[in-house]
Parts: C-alpha cells; sequence; structure tokens
C-alpha cells in the first residue's frame, strides 16, 4: 500500500481541515509518513495561502512534527505556481504545478476553463501553452514533484475539452514529460479530482504514464486532498494504474531527498 502522502491542503489555505485532524486522519489510514503541500501566496487568488499565514503555518508543522514524533513523520511542503516568483525558503519540498497560464487561472471551474481555452484560439493553443508553461519546473532545482501533469483535462470526462489523441496534444504532453524526467523530476499519480467528483481516474492517464515508464521516469502517488476524509482517496486504484503501466517503486521523500520503495 501507499506509505506516503504529499500533496494535500489545509485550513492554511483552501482545505477544509486542520493540519492535526490532516495527520490524525493520516494515522489512522496507515500512512507513515505525511507531508502538507500549501499553495503559495498569490495575491488576489482566495485558493492559495495567504501571505499573513506562512509563519503559523510553518509553525504549526514544527510544533506537530514535535507533538507526533514516533507516530509518523511530518514535512513542511509548498505546491508552488509558475505564474510567480520563487521564495522556497521555509520548506522541506516543493511541488510545482502550473494552475495560472499566461495569466488566466486554469482549476476554477469548468466554465473558467473554456475561457481558457478561448484565450488561447482552441483547444490546440491551450494545450501547447499549458504544457508549455510546466516544463519550468525543470528550471528549478528545488522543486521535485510535478504536480497533476494532465490537470487541463480535469474535466474532460464531464465534456470533452480536449482531444488526448490527437497529434497536437500528445505532442505537447510528450515533450514535456520527457524534459522533466530528463530534470529527474519526480510525477504524480494525483487522485485528487475523484475525490471531488470530476474524474473516476486519477492524472496522469495510464498512456501518458506508459510513456512515462518506457522513458524511465519516477512516481509518486497523492490525493491532492482538501479534507481529512479524502487523505487516501483512490490510492488503491492508483496503485493497480501504476502496476499495470510497468511502475514497480514509489518514490518516498525521507526528510533529505527521495528513495525507491517497492510496491
Amino acid at each position: 500500500m501507499v506509505r506516503q502522502n504529499l500533496h494535500c491542503h489545509t485550513s492554511f489555505d483552501d482545505g477544509a481541515d486542520t493540519p492535526e485532524e490532516m495527520v490524525l486522519a493520516a494515522i489512522d489510514s496507515g500512512l507513515t509518513s505525511l507531508g502538507i503541500s500549501a499553495h503559495i501566496p498569490i495575491a488576489g487568488e482566495p485558493w492559495c495561502m495567504p501571505e499573513e499565514n506562512v509563519a503559523p503555518f510553518r509553525a504549526e508543522m514544527a510544533r506537530l512534527k514535535s507533538a507526533y514524533e514516533g507516530r509518523i513523520k511530518l514535512y513542511c511542503g509548498m505546491e508552488y505556481d509558475l505564474s510567480v516568483p520563487a521564495d522556497f525558503d521555509g520548506y522541506d519540498y516543493i511541488i510545482g504545478s502550473g494552475h495560472i497560464v499566461d495569466g488566466c487561472y486554469e482549476d476554477f471551474d469548468l466554465a473558467h476553463h473554456k475561457l481558457l481555452i478561448e484565450h488561447f484560439g482552441g483547444p490546440k493553443g491551450a494545450a501547447e501553452a499549458y504544457f508549455e508553461n510546466l516544463t519550468k519546473v525543470a528550471d528549478f532545482e528545488e522543486i521535485s514533484i510535478v504536480g497533476h501533469f494532465d490537470l487541463l483535462t480535469k474535466y474532460n470526462e464531464q465534456e470533452p475539452l480536449y482531444d488526448t489523441t490527437a497529434k497536437y496534444f500528445r505532442d505537447a504532453a510528450y515533450a514535456a514529460m520527457e524534459k522533466l524526467s530528463a530534470a529527474d523530476k519526480i510525477f504524480e499519480i494525483n487522485t485528487g479530482a475523484i475525490s471531488r467528483g470530476y474524474r473516476t481516474s486519477p492524472y496522469p492517464s495510464a498512456e501518458f504514464l506508459r510513456h512515462l515508464n518506457k522513458i524511465g521516469g519516477r512516481i509518486c502517488i497523492s490525493s491532492d486532498s482538501h479534507s481529512a476524509k479524502d487523505l487516501t482517496c483512490g490510492f488503491e486504484q492508483a496503485e493497480q494504474i501504476a502496476r499495470s503501466c510497468g511502475f514497480t517503486e514509489l518514490w518516498e521523500f525521507n526528510g533529505r531527498g527521495f528513495e525507491p520503495a517497492a510496491f
């Protein structure tokens, strides 16, 4: 089973529950380690951690690390968005994501996502811009994990916004995946859209995961959970998909770096 989850959110940003409630849920679910990854502050974006919450969040994570020592390993993380200047000080690990592309917020809801497609002149332009933006993660040594690689397909099960079998889509996605993998980034299999009812399967898609395995890429499994009840949502399904795509190990953070763990 998955022993670690490095992508979740709390009441310090856009999550429903406190860090301690997430920690208790992790212990109850059998996880041996948990990382809480607050959204980097972005002015005017309510889903991000307010600047005034940064110091209290770090202090609370330090308190919890001490309070739960011996029961679970805890890490203080950040989900960085490529649209703002980087400030990684004070965090154990960094997830790199691309929610905002050319000033357009990609992930708010289905209607908002359609505006992004319109902004780029259609699905092809939007997909190419999204994946090109995500390749910037490769430029940051501090970023270890690529967040929800094909996030732009979040609503595809509700409405086919992108033809993921089209050459334009595959070319853009494969080029980004290859650049990011060559930079030694880890790709998360993210189950967050399952718990929120947008998808019935995690991302990246099985097709992209097969390609990632073919080029020697690395993976972890995370829930991107915004509530304690969803902390391990979809993990069994994600494991099964990973195995079916040829993966035999997950990469786990140990407080200093990442190491492989067979599953």
